[in-house]
């Protein structure tokens, strides 16, 4: 991206929050889309767990919406490690609260349990 669109990928390195390139979003953008499907989807579902899968950049702003973070420096503060596992709690839409972050360990289970099962129904 660098090489192909210098002047767009310098803006967006240096303000990701507020700079959209042609024909995508800015961090602002992705937050007014991603929030209110959170606390809607929260609010239907009231009591229960639900899973919502995003990319990272997304969870990162939804969390440093939901917290003390500068949500302008969001990729400075929140380092997320792909296909990661976060919790946050919308119980009280007005104060989220992050439960878990960045637990990629979770992975290392799941892909344990499923080897165990694969292997438990061949044998």
């Amino acid at each position: 991206m660098e090489e192909r669109f210098p002047e767009e990928a310098a803006r967006w390195e240096k303000d990701p929050f507020t700079f959209a390139p042609e024909g995508g979003e800015s961090g602002l953008a992705v937050t007014a889309r991603a929030l209110p499907f959170c606390l809607n989807s929260s609010g239907k579902n009231s009591g229960q767990s639900i899973l919502v899968v995003s990319h990272k950049a997304t969870i990162r702003l939804l969390i440093a919406r939901s917290s003390v973070f500068d949500p302008r420096r969001y990729r400075d503060n929140l380092d997320l490690k792909p296909a990661s596992l976060s919790i946050v709690d919308f119980k009280d839409p007005s104060a989220a609260r992050l439960m878990l972050f960045n637990d990629h360990f979770a992975l290392l289970g799941f892909a344990r349990d499923a080897a165990r099962a694969v292997v438990e129904n061949v044998e």
